[in-house]
């Protein structure tokens, strides 16, 4: 049983373990564009960050309750670059159990960072107009079911002799840790703008 639930976890978690491939966009990095992206400007971006527990399909499940980035997750911003536009759109299409799509480590360098708040709000400070990419690691705590057996019950003929008897099982719910991924596209459009988002 113990096995099994083992097993059960692995595909739950959504994590991508043995991944085998890496694969990284072949577009050129601008690091001149993307200095320039993140200069000092005089808008903000706030929001609340949460996840809902996926299905052992890898679907975030319809009913799912929403649960709120605990305080003191990291949330990370990067400018929204032609390179960076490669990178979403090889992770949408190539990215799965066996292959993981990476930035290089210079793109990796230009990026702002903050944290959530004991409610899952974040925010990001003194920005200019321009397209953003948003991204964070979810933690949730997610459940599932599961029967063991726990008895066994007897069918008896009119003499008292036992004549048939079957296992009786009983359902249990368990939790489990796990993480998703969670990522918004986001434009401020002027100067001085307090742009509000749920990621």
């Amino acid at each position: 049983m113990k096995k099994q639930h083992f097993f059960l976890l692995f595909l739950l978690s959504g994590i991508f373990t043995y991944a085998q491939n890496k694969l990284f966009p072949q577009s050129f990095f601008d690091k001149k564009l993307a200095q320039e992206m993140l200069a000092i400007g005089t808008s903000n971006i706030e929001g609340v960050a949460s996840t809902k527990q996926k299905t052992v399909y890898g679907y975030k499940a319809p009913l799912a309750k929403k649960q709120l980035a605990p305080e003191g997750t990291l949330v990370t911003l990067y400018p929204l670059t032609p390179y960076f536009e490669e990178f979403i759109k090889l992770r949408k299409q190539k990215e799965n159990k066996k292959t993981l799509v990476y930035i290089s480590d210079e793109a990796y360098k230009y990026r702002i960072e903050t944290k959530t708040d004991a409610y899952g709000r974040f925010k990001f400070e003194k920005l200019k107009p321009g397209k953003y990419f948003i991204e964070s690691i979810l933690p949730y705590v997610g459940t599932y079911t599961y029967q063991q057996q726990t008895g066994t019950t007897t069918t008896y003929n009119g003499y008292g002799a036992a004549i048939a008897s079957s296992p009786y099982y009983e359902t249990f719910r368990s939790n489990y840790d796990a993480s998703n991924r969670e990522t918004k596209i986001v434009e401020i459009k002027s100067d001085g703008e307090l742009l509000e988002i749920k990621l």
